[in-house]
């Protein structure tokens, strides 16, 4: 059964004159994405994907992820996730094609398009806080994914 990880990124900074695209973590945001990698490198196995949006604060995540994992999947930077609506992340999530059957597709993003996912998928209405995790089992194909064929197994927001 394949696994998709829902996590939205840490805290980012807003510094003045900066583009929303460009905004980097702020000291608390890398070490709580540090500490999402740990969690996750603890509860699930290591990514066979990783889709993250081009926005700075999400890259920043990703790496933090990937350096607890220890791995290095293929990673996508998909444009599709930055001020994704939630019909734009069906359609990525449902156009998934994975060559194993038990595959670990993360998505790092943001919100509110990654908790309206959730809730899509698995009926669970649950706010992503920054640095928040969810990790939900896929029956069945991607291209079917819906609230009928995904499980919450269980989500966190770990902090440093």
């Amino acid at each position: 059964m394949p696994t998709l990880v829902l996590v939205r990124h840490a805290k980012a900074d807003t510094p003045l004159g900066l583009q929303d695209i460009a905004r980097p973590l702020t000291e608390r945001g890398r070490a709580d994405a540090a500490a999402a990698g740990r969690w996750l490198a603890g509860e699930v196995a290591a990514p066979d994907l990783l889709v993250t949006s081009p926005a700075r604060r999400t890259e920043e995540t990703t790496a933090r992820l990937l350096d607890a994992w220890g791995v290095e999947p293929a990673v996508v930077d998909e444009e599709r996730v930055y001020e994704a609506s939630l019909g734009d992340l069906l359609r990525l999530v449902r156009g998934l094609d994975t060559e194993r059957p038990d595959a670990v597709v993360v998505l790092v993003g943001h919100n509110p398009g990654l908790s309206d996912l959730l809730e899509a998928l698995t009926g669970e209405v649950q706010q992503l806080r920054t640095a928040g995790v969810a990790v939900l089992d896929v029956a069945g194909e991607w291209a079917d994914a819906d609230s009928t064929s995904c499980t919450l197994r269980t989500a966190a927001t770990p902090r440093a």
